[in-house]
């Protein structure tokens, strides 16, 4: 267990340290901020919406190879994770619901529907390849996520506060303090904890490969979604237009 916790203690070390996407001041979204549009910050987060609309799905597949591989603690975690993410302690309404919702009524624009742009598209399909190969890999990127998840969702926030002038509806107050006060620690704690109970010692090189492989792909998005927002205006949505 100790040893484990000091991989994961340094590949949570490597993120602050090495990839810029998650840094609240580097992250290149945030970097173009003093000089973007409304339109322009509008599209990257119609196109971060659909991220954790996926996590469902992928989160699905990790629970599946745990149980493949008789790691039932690891299995029973996620599928905890995946009860909260459709809605267990909300009121049956699932956090994609909650946060297009939110991201609809508060800055008028089309979430819902959004179709993942040629940025996305690779993010989606790396993630999938990524989640096809050994159970220890396949934790690894699934630790990645649950680790960058609050780092991102902070990077979120300050986006959302840029688009309504620093005002968050309460609807979406409530979505990103629960994430980041409550939900996200026991997610990234409960997979940290449950892991340890299972995974050996030479199996912490491919943990930490699939963790290293996921935040290269995250991080890579976040750059391209940064350079589709400054070269893509014309296709945003009609629902932006109406609201400016």
């Amino acid at each position: 267990g100790m040893e484990f916790n000091h991989l994961t203690k340094q590949l949570n070390q490597l993120l602050a340290q090495d990839y810029v996407a998650f840094s609240i001041t580097e992250n290149p979204v945030v970097q173009m901020l003093s000089q973007a549009s409304f339109a322009q910050i509008a599209y990257v987060m119609q196109q971060y919406s659909i991220f954790p609309k996926e996590l469902v799905g992928f989160t699905e597949l990790a629970r599946r190879k745990a149980l493949g591989a008789g790691w039932n603690g690891v299995a029973q975690e996620l599928q905890e994770n995946i009860d909260e993410e459709m809605g267990s302690t909300t009121g049956g309404i699932s956090h994609y619901t909650l946060l297009a919702d939110g991201l609809e009524e508060g800055l008028g624009v089309a979430v819902k529907n959004t179709m993942p742009s040629v940025a996305t598209s690779k993010l989606l399909r790396t993630v999938l390849s990524l989640f096809d190969r050994q159970v220890d890999y396949v934790l690894g990127a699934t630790y990645a996520i649950e680790a960058t998840s609050i780092p991102e969702l902070t990077l979120i926030v300050k986006l959302v506060e840029w688009l309504h002038e620093g005002a968050i509806p309460k609807d979406l107050q409530y979505f990103f303090s629960k994430h980041l006060d409550e939900w996200e620690i026991e997610h990234e704690a409960g997979l940290r904890t449950s892991v340890a109970a299972y995974i050996q010692p030479e199996e912490f090189g491919e943990f930490a490969a699939g963790f290293r492989a996921m935040i290269d792909a995250m991080q890579v998005w976040w750059q391209e979604l940064a350079q589709e927002a400054i070269s893509s205006e014309v296709v945003l949505s009609t629902a932006i237009a109406q609201h400016h």
